[in-house]
């Protein structure tokens, strides 16, 4: 409770206040603020861009307000207000102070670096620790905080984060909440420093990331990178985001300057929203051009349904909601139960009297009370019993109400509702679970779980059940179940702990239904998926050999000459870039028209095949051996001098004349012509080269065969060389 009475509108204790108003006077309403505008009136759109800074900032009260984040529009309402004067409209002079994105900015407040600030949900778990925020006005009637994935596949999932690297903000406390709801547990994955950016995502350094959904999302669509948004109002749990806040103590001790910026940020946020192109140009011209223009209206326009400014007054807040996420917090266990929110929130229209005049009141009002103090007791006495009675009666009522409602929901719902007790036997069974299961209430009740399930799922059945009656929150399983009719179907379940009046746990309340028909279509579909696939790698397979077929000479197994009239210009491109030699070495086998003509051509074709393993036998991994055509080879070798090259050629050469053909008295000999020609030396393209090679082998033919040629620098006359 705050350290000072709140006065209510309406009147009350006004003789009180009548009374002491002489000395109020001079306290109370220091640095009141106006009365807003009204939202989008003539006044306010006729109204020029001011600057905070004017000729009497002497006068203004100076207070900073600690941002979330650097700045853009998320912080619209606050820019405006400044720049339209609201702020020194109001006698404050107003500072902005953005966050580092190492900090929780939050810290500022409490540690009186800021008097005010932009929170989330968190602020509740620092209310519980003790220190003491006070809600201001809400911005953003829903959070946009979530969790972005890259999704290329379109069919991710957020448990994919388990066992990887993933980046959560500071206070960023309802993404744990809604990662626990969905099962993964803080330890379930490894939180690394947040960096900010998409690019983390894109680099693989993280799995997911944290973001505000107005925000980041801009980056992967403008770069047309596909992402899944997994937002925590998707698990049921539905926050407030951004929240204007102070300290109890500013409260207590500065009262009209709180209401005063409270009542000048609002009307800044009405602007804001309302001339939403003009803030844009603010930003970019006085605070920071770190962000485009059109990714300042992407935020804009995804903040408008997140702030609500039609259906909802920018500002508002309900206790109730605020109450509603507290249970959640309890209920993963980030908060203790039942915890009290008063003074959590800021009552716009209280009047705060100060500290001494409280004093003061307690004074006056002790005096009175304690000359009513023995009536009241009298009257008291008399009307004890009678209240006493007709309380009894109204609770009576209240629990045969909400013994229908318990019984209506428990008979009616699409679900089967089944009571364990802590030895897993059956306590209570609906309607549904006889519809399901086959088995009545009455062959049920008192029998063990086991009934139900197959053996073979009955050690899970136990984790879970001993689960949740020692840990509690709410564990989901699958299990395959029996029925009265011997059917094996497979069912989903919901179980948490049953408890009594006086808080024991007495046993599990299990809710399940028959999802049997669901995951036979989700077999079917993934046999379709595996049967698609394994037919598409097929195809992928088949064209693989189709193309090898196209590219490979059918005798030899060599590359045949497509392959080397669209590999050699890259080869050679690749030789330009980067500065290296290529060796062109074009092959002949001597005589091959007579070994056909005197031999037969199934002789002729061993030649060839043996020509070509020999070329294999000696060619690097990068090496080119192709078939030209007829008996001619070329031997492309990149990244090799002309010692090196002549040194190879010349190994070819003796080794192909050391193969012979045929058997016997008919074996033959084999030999071949080897013309060499480099690049740069020889061509400066792939053309010049491949010509040059060829005179070269034409020399080598000319010069008696058996042998290699090297082409000639300085004329078109190659050099003959002996094999």
């Amino acid at each position: 409770m705050r350290s000072c009475f709140d006065w209510r509108r309406g009147g009350r204790w006004l003789a009180l206040l009548c009374a002491c108003g002489a000395l109020l006077a001079p306290h109370a309403f220091a640095g009141a603020p106006t009365a807003p505008a009204e939202k989008g009136s003539g006044a306010a759109a006729a109204t020029p861009m001011v600057s905070e800074s004017t000729s009497d900032a002497a006068t203004l009260t100076p207070v900073t307000l600690q941002l979330k984040w650097q700045h853009q529009f998320q912080f619209a309402g606050y820019y405006a207000a400044a720049a339209r004067g609201y702020y020194r409209d109001v006698g404050l002079d107003v500072r902005f102070q953005e966050a580092d994105g190492k900090h929780d900015p939050t810290d500022a407040v409490f540690e009186g670096r800021a008097e005010f600030g932009v929170g989330n949900s968190d602020l509740l778990l620092r209310f519980a620790r003790g220190q003491k925020p006070v809600v201001l006005a809400v911005i953003f009637q829903h959070s946009p905080l979530a969790m972005m994935m890259l999704d290329p596949s379109g069919v991710g999932s957020l448990h994919s984060i388990a066992g990887r690297p993933v980046m959560i903000e500071p206070a960023a406390a309802e993404l744990f909440a809604y990662l626990r709801r969905e099962g993964l547990a803080p330890g379930s994955f490894t939180l690394v420093p947040h960096g900010f950016h998409p690019d983390d995502l894109r680099s693989g350094k993280v799995e997911a990331m944290s973001v505000y959904s107005t925000d980041e999302p801009f980056l992967l669509t403008q770069s047309q990178t596909p992402f899944a948004l997994y937002s925590p109002r998707t698990s049921g749990i539905d926050f407030y985001g951004d929240n204007l806040f102070t300290t109890e103590q500013m409260v207590n001790e500065r009262p009209a300057v709180v209401a005063a910026f409270r009542q000048a940020s609002l009307r800044g946020w009405h602007y804001a929203m309302e001339h939403q192109e003009e803030i844009i140009d603010l930003i970019l011209q006085k605070y920071s051009q770190r962000k485009s223009r059109d990714h300042l209206r992407y935020e804009a326009a995804h903040m408008a349904p997140l702030v609500q400014p039609g259906p909802v007054d920018i500002g508002y807040t309900y206790p109730g909601r605020w109450q509603h996420i507290a249970d959640i917090y309890a209920e993963l266990g980030m908060l203790p139960p039942g915890i009290s929110l008063d003074g959590l929130l800021y009552e716009p229209d209280a009047w705060h009297i100060p500290r001494w005049m409280t004093w003061m009141m307690f004074g006056l009002l002790g005096a009175v009370l304690s000359a009513l103090l023995f009536s009241l007791q009298i009257f008291h006495n008399n009307r004890r019993l009678a209240t006493e009675a007709s309380l009894r009666r109204q609770i009576e009522a209240s629990l045969q109400l909400s013994e229908r409602r318990y019984r209506t929901i428990y008979e009616e719902a699409p679900l089967a509702f089944i009571l364990l007790d802590r030895g897993a036997h059956v306590a209570g069974w609906n309607s549904n679970a006889e519809r399901i299961f086959g088995w009545n209430a009455g062959e049920m009740l008192g029998r063990s779980i086991e009934r139900m399930v197959i053996p073979e799922d009955m050690p899970k059945v136990r984790e879970v059940l001993d689960q949740v009656l020692i840990g509690g929150g709410v564990r989901h399983s699958v299990n395959h179940n029996l029925t009265r009719d011997g059917r094996v179907i497979v069912c989903e379940w919901s179980n948490s702990q049953e408890i009594n009046a006086d808080g024991e746990v007495i046993g599990v309340l299990c809710l399940a239904q028959d999802a049997t028909e669901r995951f036979r279509m989700r077999e079917e579909l993934e046999g379709a998926n595996q049967s698609l696939r394994t037919q598409i790698a097929q195809i992928q397979a088949l064209q693989s050999q189709l193309l090898e077929q196209t590219l490979r000479d059918p005798l030899t197994g060599v590359f045949n000459r497509r392959y080397l009239e669209e590999t050699r210009p890259r080869e050679f491109a690749r030789a330009q870039r980067e500065g290296y030699a290529i060796a062109f070495l074009f092959l002949d086998i001597d005589r091959f028209k007579q070994i056909n003509d005197e031999l037969g051509h199934e002789v002729g074709d061993d030649a060839l095949r043996q020509v070509a393993a020999l070329l294999l036998a000696h060619a690097r991994t990068e090496d080119i051996v192709c078939r030209f055509g007829g008996d001619e080879f070329i031997v492309l070798l990149p990244n090799m001098a002309q010692a090196a090259a002549l040194a190879r050629a010349r190994q070819i050469c003796a080794a192909c004349a050391e193969l012979t053909l045929g058997s016997g008295e008919g074996a033959t000999a084999l030999s071949v012509s080897i013309g060499v020609a480099l690049y740069p030396e020889h061509g400066q393209t792939d053309a010049e080269l491949a010509r040059a090679a060829d005179l070269a082998l034409y020399a080598a033919k000319s010069g008696g065969r058996n042998r290699v040629a090297l082409a000639r620098t300085d004329s078109r006359t190659p050099t003959p060389g002996d094999a």
